[in-house]
């Protein structure tokens, strides 16, 4: 397996100053310990909940907070002797569990506005909130009174444990009753057995992982405990359906895939990859518009449109210039948008490129751009360009065979300026060439990232339709 080269506080993008409430089941307060022992700084966790004596002990030091550690009538002052115990506590640990009454083998939650308060003092850096209960099971539904997220909170994680997966929908949840309405499952619960389908609908719905979010915070979904490839595979779609669902307010930029309990809690980070298909060209060399030339049941363009569709990005968009018409047509026909550029005259694939990259959504992380007269390339040689990105082994990434650089190059939004500000008569792979040392090269199974369709040789090698035949 390549390295993976993300941490946990650079999978959920943590910066100084974020206030982190956990919800959702499937290792909750795991990943509460495991981000505090991995940030930099000095960390608070605690919980609006509750917490057992028996995870209490996975913190060096616990701070109980009373009703008389809360001054005043107007905000929420904390007294001068707990203040004076989390900044002990800091001191010698670099973090601190708080928590409430204790009582025998658990321990009540603290008040919502304790959180933001404890962020606000300068000794902490971090504070991280488990906001919700699920009874140790891998998947759940909030009840009317949860969760309980703080006011203040940048960050909401929505935890789903891949387990889920294993049982029926009664054995796994909890409320699994509230899970079956949330994700309209027609059976019953002794009978459902969850799908990625269901739990990304539930991770996504404003009854489900996106309840009680503050106006403004993030979120990022940890889909947890996928340690198998059967595992990996399933929460791949999970994540795939997450960052491909028109969702409400707000915008999940990412979902984080691991195992927090094991040596390699960050397996993926996922995020939204955008297929840019540059078909502007006037194919000069070939005599005629090679996009549209046929291809097995459809077209050039077509059946590249296809082979891109039976891959995990998440969106496509095709650039259009010589017979827009009929290259817009057949992007139609695969349910595939389209953006025009009207440059394609002059330096056509870096002019298509730089329209496609001006026209996309500031959540798109990087795009995968794809020449329209490559329908050789396989969905498994795009997938593992993508794989490679979601594992942290670069923003520039493009295949090799045999030694020699291929197509398709995914280039990740850190290069969008560079690229934006390439002059026209240049191409992309000057970017490539500026950035040598960062490109990352990925195996591909075949010759096909080689092969292109300049000429009508090409063509008639690749499908032995004579070219003559078809002007």
């Amino acid at each position: 397996m390549s390295e993976i080269r993300f941490s946990l506080p650079s999978a959920f993008s943590l910066q100084p100053s974020d206030l982190v409430a956990i919800v959702g089941g499937g290792g909750k307060t795991t990943l509460m310990f495991a981000l505090a022992n991995a940030l930099p700084g000095r960390v608070v966790t605690t919980t609006t909940t509750r917490i057992f004596a028996a995870q209490m002990k996975l913190s060096p030091e616990v701070v109980c907070f009373t009703v008389e550690d809360a001054e005043g009538n107007e905000g929420f002052a904390l007294s001068a002797s707990f203040a004076v115990n989390i900044s002990s506590a800091l001191d010698r640990f670099r973090q601190c569990l708080v928590v409430g009454e204790v009582m025998g083998e658990k321990a009540r939650g603290v008040p919502p506005q304790l959180p933001g308060q404890l962020l606000a003092r300068p000794e902490v850096d971090f504070v991280l909130v488990e906001a919700d209960g699920s009874r140790m099971r891998p998947i759940k539904a909030p009840a009317d009174h949860e969760p309980v997220i703080p006011p203040q909170t940048t960050l909401v994680i929505p935890v789903a444990g891949v387990d889920a997966l294993d049982g029926r929908l009664a054995q796994v949840a909890h409320r699994p009753e509230r899970i079956a309405e949330i994700v309209n499952c027609q059976l019953s619960i002794e009978n459902c057995e969850l799908t990625p389908e269901m739990v990304a609908a539930l991770i996504t719905h404003p009854e489900g992982g996106l309840k009680g979010v503050p106006p403004g915070a993030r979120v990022i979904p940890f889909i947890n405990k996928v340690e198998t490839p059967t595992q990996l595979d399933a929460a791949r779609q999970i994540a795939h359906l997450v960052l491909r669902s028109p969702l409400p307010a707000p915008h999940i930029p990412q979902v984080v895939i691991g195992a927090v309990k094991t040596n390699q809690p960050v397996r993926e980070v996922h995020r939204q990859v955008t297929a840019v298909v540059l078909a502007a060209g006037q194919a000069k060399r070939m005599g005629q518009t090679k996009q549209l030339l046929p291809w097995r049941e459809t077209t050039v363009l077509g059946q590249t449109l296809r082979n891109v569709k039976g891959t995990a990005v998440h969106d496509i968009l095709v650039v259009t210039g010589h017979e827009a018409n009929q290259v817009a047509a057949i992007a139609q026909a695969e349910g595939v948008e389209t953006v025009h550029n009207p440059q394609f005259e002059t330096g056509e694939m870096l002019s298509s490129l730089q329209t496609a990259v001006r026209a996309l959504p500031e959540w798109v992380t990087a795009v995968l751009v794809m020449l329209a007269d490559q329908p050789m390339v396989e969905p498994e040689t795009i997938n593992a360009l993508l794989i490679a990105y979601w594992q942290g082994q670069g923003e520039l990434i493009a295949p090799e065979f045999g030694g020699k650089r291929g197509n398709p190059v995914l280039i990740g939004r850190r290069y969008f300026a560079d690229l934006l500000a390439l002059p026209p008569g240049s191409a992309p792979r000057a970017l490539l060439r500026r950035y040598a040392d960062d490109l990352r090269l990925v195996a591909a199974g075949s010759n096909s990232v080689l092969q292109d369709l300049d000429n009508p040789k090409d063509y008639e090698r690749l499908t032995r339709h004579p070219i003559s035949r078809l002007k």
